[in-house]
C-alpha cells in the first residue's frame, strides 16, 4: 500500500514538472516566433518603401528607407 500511495505522488509530481517544462518551451518558441515574424515585417516594409522611391531621388530615398529598417531591426531586438 504504502508504495503504491509513493509511486502515485511521484508519477504526480513527475507529471507537473514535465507540464511546466514543456509549457516553458512553448513559451520560449512563442517569442521565437514574434521575433522571426517582426523581421519579416521589417524586411517587408523595408521592400515597400523602396518601391515606391522616385527615380530622381534614389538614393536619398533608398538610405531614408534602409534608415527605416534598421530602426525597425533594432525594436524588434529589443521587444
Amino acid at each position: 500500500m504504502k508504495i503504491t500511495a509513493i509511486g502515485s505522488i511521484v508519477l504526480l509530481f513527475a507529471g507537473a514538472a514535465s507540464a511546466h517544462a514543456d509549457s516553458l518551451a512553448k513559451r520560449y518558441w512563442h517569442l521565437a516566433d514574434a521575433a522571426s515574424a517582426c523581421l519579416v515585417n521589417c524586411t517587408s516594409q523595408n521592400d515597400a518603401c523602396k518601391r515606391i522611391c522616385p527615380a530622381t531621388y534614389n538614393v536619398p530615398c533608398m538610405s531614408a528607407c534602409e534608415n527605416q529598417a534598421q530602426f525597425c531591426r533594432q525594436t524588434c531586438q529589443q521587444k
